[in-house]
């Protein structure tokens, strides 16, 4: 006959795997025969949450937590099952005592910074933010608390640079883009970020990787071109702007941008066949600014 760890052991095996049902009725046979197993009650009522018993998994949680009241895996787990019932305040208190028993608990510090989130105010975003930061520090490879991060930094970097707050948008860009190098709407805001700071050699790299991951990202071809022309490369902004015109050959920033790139260097006739037919001469514009248009949203973010 199986001994109550080999059954725990095999219980665990089936929970993790989703067989729910054997999961739960071994569990139960487990606490038929030793009622005050600790173990048994926190895996089965993590189980219960798991299939909307919520309040019946807090009760078999909280017989865990008065036979393991220092066990911090069980308070955090306690504190998941109140936010699965949008009881916050009182999840909160679960992960600070998790946290407290266990200050370096990585995955306590993610679920934490997931319930904060769901407030969704400014400051609750800040705060979701350290903790996660924290998280991954703990454990960087972490997946779940990297993949919020990015979302995180990512959405409120763009909030910020269309709000005129370069610095932290920088920030925030800057962030995300080291976490995940292969998103090109990360690399594209990163490039107008860094180009509104002035840093317009530094915004060509960003617009180049972003350009490199989606090639045909029009306004990130159109934007490696204006950064190019802005640090006095015009006959290398050629390129990237041809490109711009191909990918969408009536879109009239690019061709405009071209026009006026080919003028400042001399080929005026070129420059004349990309300009539309206008009622009167005009003044010469100035270079456009970058554009702000996210990638395109048929082109999923690319993973390793």
């Amino acid at each position: 006959m199986a001994t109550i760890l080999e059954a725990l052991t095999l219980a665990l095996d089936l929970h993790l795997a989703g067989r729910f049902g054997e999961a739960q009725e071994l569990y139960t046979r487990i606490l038929d025969v030793e009622p005050e197993q600790p173990d048994a009650l926190h895996y089965l009522g993590v189980l219960a949450g798991q299939i909307d018993r919520g309040e019946f998994g807090l009760t078999l949680i909280g017989k865990a937590l008065a036979l393991r009241p220092e066990a911090a895996d069980i308070h955090a787990n306690r504190a998941n099952l109140l936010r699965g019932l949008d009881r916050l305040a009182e999840a909160e208190g679960s992960y600070r005592r998790a946290l407290a028993l266990r200050p370096d608990f990585a995955e306590a510090w993610t679920d934490r910074a997931f319930a904060r989130h769901g407030r969704g105010d400014p400051a609750a975003i800040d705060a979701t933010a350290t903790m996660l930061e924290r998280a991954l520090r703990i454990e960087p490879a972490l997946e779940p608390a990297r993949e919020k991060l990015v979302d995180l930094l990512h959405a409120r970097g763009r909030l910020r640079l269309e709000s005129g707050q370069v610095t932290p948008a920088l920030a925030d860009l800057i962030g995300a883009a080291a976490l995940d190098q292969l998103d090109a709407d990360i690399a594209f805001l990163l490039g107008n970020a860094l180009f509104a700071a002035g840093l317009r050699a530094d915004s060509v790299i960003a617009f180049r990787n972003a350009l490199a991951l989606v090639p045909d990202f029009l306004s990130a071809a159109l934007n490696l071109g204006i950064a190019l022309a802005a640090t006095n490369h015009a006959a290398a902004a050629l390129a990237p702007l041809s490109h711009a015109v191909r990918i969408d050959p009536t879109h009239p920033a690019a061709r405009d941008t071209l026009a006026l790139a080919l003028r400042s260097l001399g080929h005026a006739e070129e420059a004349e066949a990309l300009v539309r037919p206008r009622p009167a001469p005009q003044r010469a514009k100035p270079m456009a600014k970058p554009e702000t248009k996210a990638a395109p949203p048929r082109r999923p973010r690319r993973r390793s």
